[in-house]
């Protein structure tokens, strides 16, 4: 039988990669890093052909995917199949928060147990099986080719499984790098393992904030939303990075909120932003944390670690009325919009935090 190479590469860096977050199959964008490793995934296989390229339809694997296959002449066939694992309740939370509040479940999930799922999630042998079938249904319609298949590091570490025969409680040997190319083979229905990527001798890729002190940027931001469960973001424009737009945005979503000014508490930041942006009087208790997130944010030409607190807050539906705007804010606050799960789902706009549609239908749920 005719053999069959495979090409494996998991996706570039993300942010929430930094912030040890279950991503599971949100669909979370790669970060300056994460962009920097697919441009170099693409200069390390310019010599390399490829018959077919195959890749997680999640963006982070798709903006991996893109300019190798656009070098190559080839369209870039997406599967859901090809998604990383399904995390169920654990994904949009950090591993340090899941251990916390999963206590008695985490275990089993560092011990690899075959049969064990996260709340709402799957089992590891689900996946795994999930793996094997698209992995070998992509190997036998394309014989005696070579194909790129982008996707996870779930993903990768099954195939690994499947060219080596390790069990999948067995430990692995090697790291599944980001954006770093992995080869094995599939001939007379079984498969072998042809080179797997080791981090000795590997290039650094840098980000911009590599070796750089970033001042600390703390900000409370709300999720309001109305009694359909959709929430209020705002329409905004400047501050946004070269990267945004290179691509052509010039304003962006995103839910109310901003930067504590010296001296104030969280909650003091939230209830200043929340009356001057939407003309909303928070009296109380504001409402419980629903989201944390700490990463590197270019604002501008600068970069700052990020350090976001989201706040739930249920109101009626009601029309913004921003108040004590300065005038750089009103120039800059462009209107307003309240927003469903699947419409922030199905939008090509700039929305803002990554993975807000999950976070909004788990607020609902």
């Amino acid at each position: 039988m005719t053999r069959t190479i495979l090409c494996l590469a998991r996706h570039g860096e993300t942010n929430w990669n930094i912030e040890r977050r279950f991503q599971g199959q949100f669909d979370i964008a790669l970060n300056a890093r994460g962009r920097a490793q697919a441009e170099a995934l693409a200069r390390e296989l310019a010599g390399a052909h490829f018959d077919r390229v195959y890749s997680s339809d999640l963006r982070r694997a798709m903006t991996t995917a893109a300019p190798i296959a656009e070098a190559q002449g080839l369209p870039v066939l997406a599967t859901q199949r090809l998604r990383e694992k399904d995390d169920g309740a654990w994904q949009g939370h950090t591993h340090a928060e899941v251990q916390v509040k999963y206590a008695e479940d985490y275990p089993h999930y560092l011990s690899r147990a075959p049969d064990f799922a996260a709340p709402e999630g799957e089992t590891l042998q689900e996946f795994a099986g999930r793996v094997r079938s698209v992995l070998t249904d992509i190997a036998r319609e394309s014989v005696g080719l070579t194909v790129l298949v982008v996707a996870h590091a779930g993903v990768l570490d099954i195939a690994w499984r499947m060219a080596t025969g390790k069990e999948l409680g067995e430990k692995r040997e090697h790291p599944v790098l980001n954006a770093t190319p992995n080869w094995i083979a599939y001939e007379d229905g079984r498969w072998s393992l042809v080179n797997w990527a080791r981090p000795e001798g590997r290039p650094e890729i840098a980000a911009p904030w590599d070796g750089l002190t970033l001042p600390r940027r703390e900000a409370a931001r709300a999720l309001i939303v109305n009694r359909k469960g959709e929430a209020l973001l705002m329409q905004y424009a400047g501050g946004l990075s070269p990267h945004f737009l290179a691509l052509g945005h010039h304003h962006f979503w995103a839910t109310p909120g901003g930067a504590l000014k010296e001296g104030e508490s969280l909650e003091e930041a939230l209830r200043r932003e929340v009356r001057e942006e939407t003309g909303l009087i928070l009296d109380g208790d504001p409402g419980p944390v629903v989201a944390t997130r700490e990463f590197p944010m270019e604002l501008g030409d600068d970069w700052q670690q990020a350090v976001e607190r989201y706040f739930l807050i249920r109101t009626e539906e009601f029309a913004p009325s921003p108040e004590n705007l300065t005038p750089e804010e009103k120039i800059h606050t462009l209107g307003w919009r309240w927003w469903s799960a699947d419409g922030i789902a199905a939008s090509d706009e700039l929305i803002f935090p990554e993975g807000l549609e999950a976070l909004l239908r788990k607020v609902n749920s």
